[in-house]
């Protein structure tokens, strides 16, 4: 879902997944968190990774 987004903003905002458990890099920045969750342009975290709230998030970065 997240690629497919991605591609439709044509690379307007830069996306990474951090994996918890998995990824530990995030901590420093956003904290311990127990949820996966999406860092829009290393701003926003979104930890309710639905469509909606993917999409959401997605729109206010290229609002910003």
């Amino acid at each position: 879902m997240v690629r497919v987004l991605d591609k439709e903003y044509g690379g307007k905002i830069h996306v990474r997944i951090y994996e918890a458990g998995k990824d530990t890099e995030y901590v420093k920045k956003y904290g311990a968190v127990t949820k996966s969750m999406l860092v829009i342009n290393e701003k926003k975290a979104v930890t309710k990774l639905t469509k909606p709230a993917v999409r959401k998030a997605f729109e206010e970065a290229l609002k910003l």
